[in-house]
């Protein structure tokens, strides 16, 4: 993690025009196709959440932006952000389970998978500091065309990204992905790359679940 330098930071301006907004944030929603992200993890053992998660957190990482941070008033850049995810229990309920980013996909998956697992048996799992982690929220029972998350001023910074229920139109199978930033920290391009990286990926499934 590294402190951002205000006298040479280029969207000095946006920061200052958008960091004391009753309302910082913005909120994006478009439709990925996952047609052959789907065929892959259908031929595999990889579970789609978590191979999903994974795609999602490597395009997070991606984009410089989306790991920067508002911490007591400064801006940081952090070198890696990990994802915390809802996870659905059986009374209808959810639990927060902080996992980690790994850029390896097998040691990714069996770090989420453990602490999907544990956070079911333990819903309390979730503690300590936020700021180095961005979330993601799994909503399979409705494809969404819009979504917003509760604002939390002391997390204000962290992205919220959120997963829908995929839906077949014509030959593809198409998904709704929402993200959540601060404006002060995250522009439409910035949004518009990490959409973009998603795309590629779910496209090109092989390269990156392997």
């Amino acid at each position: 993690m590294k402190k951002i330098d205000l006298e040479n930071y280029r969207r000095r301006a946006l920061w200052e025009a958008f960091r004391d907004r009753d309302v910082p944030f913005f909120s994006v929603t478009a439709m990925v196709d996952i047609t052959q992200f789907k065929t892959i993890v259908n031929q595999t053992d990889h579970g789609f959440f978590v191979s999903l998660s994974f795609l999602i957190s490597k395009a997070v990482n991606s984009v410089p932006e989306l790991r920067h941070r508002i911490i007591k008033g400064e801006l940081f850049e952090f070198d890696r952000v990990d994802p915390g995810f809802t996870v659905s229990l059986p009374d209808r309920t959810f639990a927060f389970c902080d996992s980690r980013y790994f850029e390896d996909f097998d040691e990714y998956q069996k770090y989420a998978t453990d602490r999907i697992n544990e956070a079911r048996k333990n819903p309390d799992c979730s503690t300590g500091e936020k700021h180095h982690m961005f979330f993601i929220s799994n909503l399979p029972w409705i494809s969404f065309t819009s979504i917003t998350h509760p604002y939390d001023k002391k997390y204000a910074s962290i992205p919220v990204i959120s997963i829908g229920r995929y839906s077949r139109q014509n030959e593809k199978l198409i998904i709704p992905i929402g993200i959540q930033v601060h404006h002060g920290l995250v522009d439409g391009i910035h949004v518009a790359g990490f959409f973009e990286r998603l795309s590629c990926m779910c496209e090109t499934p092989t390269e990156h679940l392997r």
